[in-house]
């Protein structure tokens, strides 16, 4: 599981993301559910902070090549 600075920091590139596809307010709120929702997927987890930590650096690449 990843730590919790882990945790903000791909907390943080999640909305980093979402805010370089779109700044349109209603939206972002549908882009956070399916980036996370893709993220959960990937990484086949229930919960993006249940990502393995040798796992993170991938999370993050993830997150900023999602589309």
């Amino acid at each position: 599981m990843l730590q919790q600075g882990q945790c903000c920091r791909l907390r943080k590139a999640v909305g980093e993301r979402v805010n370089q596809i779109t700044n349109v307010r209603e939206a972002q709120s549908a882009l956070y559910r399916a980036l996370y929702s893709a993220l959960i997927e990937r990484f086949n987890v229930t919960s993006y902070n249940q990502i393995n930590q040798r796992d993170f650096l991938s999370a993050l690449q993830f997150i900023y090549t999602w589309k």
